[in-house]
């Protein structure tokens, strides 16, 4: 066997097997992503549910348009994540100029945490997403203290 052609297989080896450590190590990091479960407690984080996962019974239908809905919204690397304040339920955003405008207010002042606004669900591998259409500035929900 020539030395070249060694060389050449030794260094096909390495690549693919580097490149699949790598690999692997990303699925371990995309994971292992966490957010906080609410506002106010910021120091307890929860798992972001997988992608791939068997559908849910709950799994609105593309189109589905809602109005007034209380949420808050969180960063998960580059994408956002919206959780509803009245049903503890998680849904992806779509980007559009909205949900930019959202960010925007939200890190030039912290307070605007909570919006109501309106949108519409699409699916896409059995998984919701939401386009948002509307959006405005809301009061933090009351909670129901016992007495």
């Amino acid at each position: 066997m020539d030395s070249s052609v060694f060389v050449s297989r030794t260094f096909q080896f390495v690549v693919v097997f580097v490149m699949s450590l790598l690999f692997a190590g990303l699925v371990v990091f995309a994971q292992r992503a966490e957010v906080p479960l609410s506002p106010d407690r910021e120091s307890k984080p929860i798992a972001v549910p997988p992608t791939k996962q068997a559908p849910r019974a709950n799994r609105l239908r593309e189109g589905t348009t809602f109005k007034d809905k209380h949420v808050f919204f969180r960063q998960i690397n580059d994408r956002t994540v919206m959780y509803t304040t009245h049903d503890n339920q998680i849904f992806l955003c779509l980007e559009n100029l909205h949900l930019e405008r959202i960010l925007t207010a939200t890190q030039e002042k912290p307070e605007r945490q909570f919006w109501k606004i309106d949108g519409e669900f699409t699916e896409f591998r059995g998984e919701n997403f939401v386009l948002i259409r509307r959006a405005v500035v809301a009061q933090a929900p009351v909670t129901n203290a016992a007495p």
